[in-house]
């Protein structure tokens, strides 16, 4: 019989070739291919076999091709094949209907797809099978499969709105929940049908996003309203996602929709509660702005009342009386502005600001605030600034003074003898900020620990009963608490019944651009170096402070705790170049002490310096006799110290300071007619708060006019030439800022009348409302007769044609510091010494920030540092030094920053020139 023709192309080939190629195919066919015979014994096991069931062609040649099955399969399977010989079918497919599995060499069960064909060859059938594992394949098909059915079974039941589309944006599939909130099927909801759901005012805006979502411009984040058939809305927040296929090709959309209609309501609850809340903390603002302006203004009366009474005659009974209403006074001043304080924090509306300070100066001024009421305990007051810690800061030396002087008022409260001592040290945070630690420790009379917890707590006192010793609105702590960790610090407190108290608090600061170094921070002083200094005081602390001063300007310091040891080192002939004496020792005091030394050393053999209490000055002038070289008021100041030692031992100050008379109460009116004649305008509608002012005014020598109202002020204004307009806010008709605003659109080209806040207002915000009115200045009532002072001051050197004592090219009028002095008195001794240090440390670190704000081109920080540094000026008398700092401040008002850098460079060419003359008459004072 003839074979049909083979048209392929491997007919040609011979029968070696086409085995060889048939061989080839056979070795790279991923694919088991096997061969058996009519008995089913394998004649052919390709490599892909060895791969799948893991064992040789040689361990499987004509063995029986059923032990590659599952033994539960082996018994049919000579039958089946023998059917399968007999029937027409060359070939087919098995694992379509039904699962197959082949069986590895180690007993392992695979899941198989199979080919198998049968053939006759030269008379034998023979049988081949082409089997793949499936395994992997089937296993992802179940895992899909499962994945479909749990993802369904969890949208039916989640209880958010779920929904599918396409890579188009065509609606797929939604589940019940989103149904039954969009009160529409799921039928309804395909293609886009689901925007039908969507409330009609949201439609559009929900199609614009869903368009830049399946776009891919942004991401589908939405919340909008579905409204059902009832017409019921739902409010929901739907959001969706692209998931992707195999390529990386967006396939489709899936996202979901929940309601969140619960939570609109609650959202426009609170912002209902929100404006409420606001709208009381207004009221309660403005009810405290109001408090305050009405209890304010009767306490102007008082204590201006008072500061003036007790510059008239009066008999010591009388005086004691002015006194004691002149503290009532002040006493209920700080309650109010504790409370004011505190409704700032309460609102946030504490602030912390940034400018160059002297850490030492910070804590004297603290301890000067509080000496007066320490010397009536016959309390001792010292503080130490340990070795290392900088000096030259930048912080808010305002808000850190106002803490160290509650924890120091508090010490005093609490102490009835002993001390109260500050210590202040350093720990660097970095290159620029370093940490400072107050602490303030007293010999008072404790704190119980179960009453620690309460002391930081607002309105909380140790004792809240009413038949408490100690008064107090319990702020003080608080209000200090908050401010140290609004400049990134904390407060502490250890403390034991009967041994005192221990307040420490911490605050993060910058340290301060390069200083002059001031003359008393220097070691071993020139003028003082290898001198042998006698320290004789009863109290260690002071012991402490001075020999840790006297080390360090290299002096040789013996310090003995007693009269009668130091009188015995004297008695046997040790020799000292000098002597620091406190006045009160037991046994035998300092003037004792001081008589004894001197029948066996004259002054200049032993020259001594009186260590005393503001309260025993009087004392001491009894003593004049005794030889004294000079006197230092306690606490111990490391500039005074430094000043008096090096003019005792240099002789340039042999008066002793016991030596002049104890300060009269001259009134200030010829020292002030004498530094300036200004017109001034008081606009005020108060009656007693005229008389305050106009008496007050009288006081410094000022002339005044008085205007009841606004409309008065801005009469008297346009038709008298006032240099300076004492404007109070609240008054009938108009206000003072309107009528402000009024004068300073009639203004001439000289500037004038410069305008002075002078209110009771004293909430925060207020003082920069004002300024940003365009007045010049801001006086808070009660008014203290110091900053009315100093404010007039600033207003006279911004008048123009204001009389100048001093000679244009003196860089210190002398006048003004004689005026200063006229001022010092018992609470004050040295007054004049003491601004004129201030100056000396501080002024090099002002004019160096004020550089800095510039350089940054910030000129509202250039703007307060000038007004700062111009006050600074004024108070020492360097009139053209004054000059320049109020241009520099115009300027920097004015944003006119590239015309501050010359005149920068000209103040502080002046500066120096200003520094050199009060070194030179700082001996004096």
């Amino acid at each position: 019989m003839d074979r049909p023709q083979d048209h392929s192309l491997l007919h040609s080939l011979e029968a070696q070739a086409s085995g060889t190629l048939l061989a080839r195919l056979l070795a790279i066919a991923d694919d088991a291919v096997i061969v058996a015979d009519a008995d089913h014994r394998i004649v052919l096991f390709n490599e892909g076999a060895e791969r799948t069931f893991g064992c040789s062609a040689a361990e499987m040649i004509g063995r029986p091709l059923a032990l590659l099955l599952p033994e539960p399969q082996r018994a049919r399977h000579d039958l089946l094949m023998q059917e399968f010989a007999n029937s027409s079918r060359a070939a087919r497919r098995m694992g379509e209907r039904r699962e197959i599995h082949g069986r590895r060499a180690d007993g392992s069960l695979f899941d198989a797809e199979a080919s198998i064909s049968h053939v006759a060859l030269a008379g034998q059938t023979y049988f081949t099978a082409i089997l793949r594992d499936v395994s992997e394949a089937r296993r992802q098909q179940r895992a899909l499969a499962a994945s479909e059915a749990r993802f369904r079974g969890l949208a039916a039941a989640a209880p958010v709105g779920i929904f599918h589309a396409d890579a188009a944006g065509l609606c797929q599939y939604v589940n019940d929940r989103w149904c039954e909130m969009a009160g529409m099927s799921a039928d309804e909801a395909a293609g886009h049908g689901w925007l039908r759901a969507v409330h009609p005012a949201d439609r559009a805006r929900v199609r614009d996003a869903w368009r830049e979502a399946v776009s891919g411009r942004q991401p589908f984040a939405l919340s909008y309203r579905f409204v059902r058939p009832d017409g019921s809305e739902t409010w929901v927040m739907g959001s969706a996602i692209a998931s992707h296929d195999a390529e990386g090709q967006v396939s489709g959309h899936i996202g979901t929709v929940t309601d969140v209609t619960e939570r609109h309501h609650q959202a426009l609850a609170l912002e209902r509660a929100k404006s409420e809340a606001e709208a009381a903390a207004r009221a309660k603002s403005l009810f405290l702005a109001n408090m305050s302006h009405e209890i304010r203004t009767p306490l102007n009366a008082v204590i201006g009342m008072t500061t003036l009474l007790l510059d008239t005659p009066m008999s010591e009974d009388q005086r004691d009386f002015a006194r004691t209403i002149r503290a009532s006074g002040e006493t209920l001043l700080e309650i109010i502005n504790d409370i004011l304080d505190y409704s700032k924090a309460d609102v946030g509306k504490l602030e912390i600001e940034q400018h160059p300070f002297n850490l030492r100066a910070c804590i004297e001024e603290s301890l000067d605030l509080v000496t007066p009421r320490a010397m009536e305990k016959n309390l001792n007051l010292a503080y130490l600034i340990e070795e290392g810690t900088p000096e030259s800061l930048r912080g808010d030396a305002t808000r850190i003074r106002q803490i160290l002087v509650n924890l120091l008022s508090n010490a005093v409260k609490f102490t009835h003898q002993g001390e109260v001592f500050v210590a202040a040290e350093s720990e660097a945070v970095d290159a620029e900020t370093v940490r400072i630690r107050f602490t303030v420790k007293d010999t008072g009379i404790g704190i119980a620990a179960d009453q620690l917890p309460r002391l930081f707590q607002s309105f909380m006192q140790v004792d809240p009963s009413t038949t408490r010793k100690y008064g107090g609105t319990g702020l003080g702590l608080a209000i200090s608490k908050r401010l140290a960790e609004l400049m990134g610090g904390e407060v502490s407190v250890t403390s034991e019944p009967g041994h005192g108290s221990s307040f420490g608090f911490t605050v993060l600061v910058c340290q301060g651009g390069p200083a002059e170094p001031a003359d008393y921070l220097q070691r071993d002083a020139p003028a003082l170096k290898d001198k042998r200094l006698l320290v004789v005081d009863d109290n260690l602390t002071n012991r402490r402070i001075l020999t840790r001063l006297a080390l360090l300007w290299g002096m040789l310091p013996s310090t003995l705790p007693s009269a009668l040891e130091a009188l015995d080192r004297v008695r046997h002939g040790e020799s000292f170049d000098i002597a620091l004496v406190d006045m009160s020792m037991p046994g035998l005091d300092g003037l004792d002490l001081t008589r004894e030394i001197r029948r066996r050393r004259t002054p200049a053999e032993l020259p001594i310096v009186m260590l005393s209490s503001l309260g025993q000055r009087r004392l001491l002038q009894a003593g004049q006799g005794a030889g004294l070289s000079a006197c230092l008021s306690k606490p111990i100041k490391a500039s005074q110290l430094y000043a008096t030692l090096v003019a005792v031992l240099q002789g340039t100050s042999a008066r002793a300071a016991t030596e002049a008379p104890l300060p009269a109460s001259v009134p200030a009116a010829a020292a002030g007619a004498a530094a300036r004649e200004l017109r001034v305008l008081v606009a005020e509608d108060n009656a007693i708060n005229q008389r305050v002012a106009t008496r007050l005014l009288q006081h410094l020598g000022y002339r005044a006019e008085l205007a009841t109202n606004g409309r008065q002020a801005i009469e008297a204004a346009r038709h008298g030439a006032f240099d300076v307009v004492l404007m109070d806010i609240q008054m009938p008709e108009m206000d003072g800022v309107q009528a402000a605003r009024e004068i300073i659109g009639q203004r001439g080209p000289d500037g004038l009348p410069r305008l002075i806040a002078m209110t009771a207002n004293a909430m925060p915000g207020d003082r920069e409302a004002y300024i940003a009115a365009g007045m010049d200045g801001y006086i808070a009532k009660p008014i203290e007769l110091a900053e009315l002072a100093a404010v007039l001051e600033q207003a006279g050197a911004l008048a123009r044609d204001a009389t100048r004592t001093a000679a244009p090219d003196t860089a210190v009028d002398t006048a003004r510091l004689e005026h200063l002095r006229s001022m010092q008195d018992a609470s004050q001794p040295t007054l004049v010494r003491d601004l004129i240090d201030l100056f000396l440390n501080d002024s090099a670190a002002q004019v160096q920030a004020m550089r800095e704000r510039q350089a940054v081109r910030d000129a509202e920080g250039l703007r307060a540092l000038a007004h700062r540094f111009l006050s600074a000026t004024q108070n020492i008398g360097a009139e053209r030094l004054s000059r320049l700092g109020m241009e520099l401040e115009r300027l920097a008002k004015r944003a006119e920053l590239d015309a501050t850098e010359p005149l920068l460079a000209e103040l502080d060419h002046e500066r120096v020139r200003a520094q050199a003359a009060l070194q030179a008459l700082r001996i004096r004072y």
